[in-house]
């Protein structure tokens, strides 16, 4: 069944359920203003879904007929995920440079998984470092991990870097990722200005004048109103901290982002939620269809964004040490020359 089909199907499901409840107990006088009054309210928020699903489906970059194959490796036949997985959803969030900038503009600079229980909306933000050093799955090439999606799409455009970013990602952290979404600098600085800036609560000072030019960028502890520019700083600043607070910094403005969304009532407002969408389909590359990205929308709702779990996989637990490759690259290595540490962090994050 074509996306266009479903869709039909959704709405012709949706209007007979209002028929049903606009004909129930026609003689009860005294139900009919209730009965109103659900079936108007029924139908505003049917009809909210299905034009958000439409708008979706037609602003996204949306790489997907499914991302089946890579390389002529069929995916379904690969390991299927762990059952204990079943509630648990988890969304790659890549963050790139722009696939026009010259200078590396595929290389993920952000790599964070968003973990997610469908049943309690327990939620953890997992940032795994870009020098991860590891064997790319299926094209046996060792590299850093920020390159997978770079060295996918150069071996399969359009889709195969989300495949093999995915399948890397899912050998360190151990377990199945569901979907992957890429994300360029542009779309997340006119995401943040449209949402009229967000409030970024610093966990820790930041004084960068070494990454702009010579300009002194200084960030206090505490909240910090930031436009799209200055979130945009704020996130890629590492020069006088390192990919570690970087991470953490990453996770900072996410939470704040979720949390202005939040707070501006982005349902009653859709203006300035198809004005998002406007924006991301522009510079947005995702597996998800537009129904699972409706669903997801609806998950993220219910996600109480001042508890969510914040892990960084660094060197501080020992789950990475310092190392350097042939080439004298500075890399992260696994400790115990495998990924198991860090599977059972990943995999009982939500515990």
């Amino acid at each position: 069944m074509n996306k266009s089909s479903e869709i039909k199907n959704n709405i012709s499901e949706k209007i007979n359920k209002l028929k049903n409840v606009a004909t129930a107990d026609k003689k009860g006088v005294k139900l009919k203003p209730l009965i109103f009054f659900l079936s108007g309210f029924l139908f505003v928020s049917a009809l909210f879904t299905i034009i958000l699903i439409f708008k979706a489906n037609t602003t996204f970059n949306i790489v997907s007929q499914r991302i089946t194959s890579f390389l002529s490796v069929n995916l379904a036949n690969l390991p299927p995920a762990d059952p204990k997985e079943r509630e648990r959803l988890d969304v790659l969030i890549l963050g790139i440079r722009g696939e026009n900038d010259p200078y590396g503009g595929q290389l993920t600079d952000t790599i964070i998984l968003a973990s997610i229980n469908t049943k309690s909306h327990k939620t953890a933000l997992i940032s795994i470092p870009r020098d991860t050093y590891i064997k790319l799955p299926i094209v046996n090439t060792s590299a850093k991990l920020n390159e997978a999606y770079e060295v996918g799409e150069h071996k399969q455009p359009n889709g195969g870097g989300i495949a093999l970013a995915k399948l890397a990602v899912e050998k360190i952290a151990g377990v199945n990722i569901d979907y992957a979404i890429v994300i360029d600098f542009l779309a997340f600085k006119e995401t943040v200005d449209l949402l009229g800036g967000i409030d970024v609560n610093a966990a820790k000072p930041l004084h960068e004048n070494l990454q702009w030019g010579g300009k002194d960028f200084v960030v206090e502890p505490g909240i910090n109103h930031m436009d799209g520019d200055t979130a945009l700083f704020y996130v890629r600043s590492r020069f006088t901290t390192s990919d570690f607070d970087r991470a953490r910094r990453q996770q900072e403005v996410i939470l704040a982002i979720k949390q202005k969304a939040t707070s501006l009532g982005f349902i009653s407002s859709p203006q300035k939620l198809f004005g998002v969408l406007d924006i991301l389909g522009r510079h947005v590359k995702t597996d998800l269809t537009a129904s699972e990205i409706s669903k997801l929308y609806s998950i993220g709702q219910k996600i109480d964004s001042f508890n969510v779990r914040l892990k960084i996989i660094d060197t501080s637990e020992d789950l990475l040490i310092p190392s350097y490759n042939d080439a004298g690259a500075y890399i992260l290595l696994p400790a115990g020359n495998d990924f198991s540490q860090i599977h059972d962090v990943v995999r009982n994050i939500l515990n």
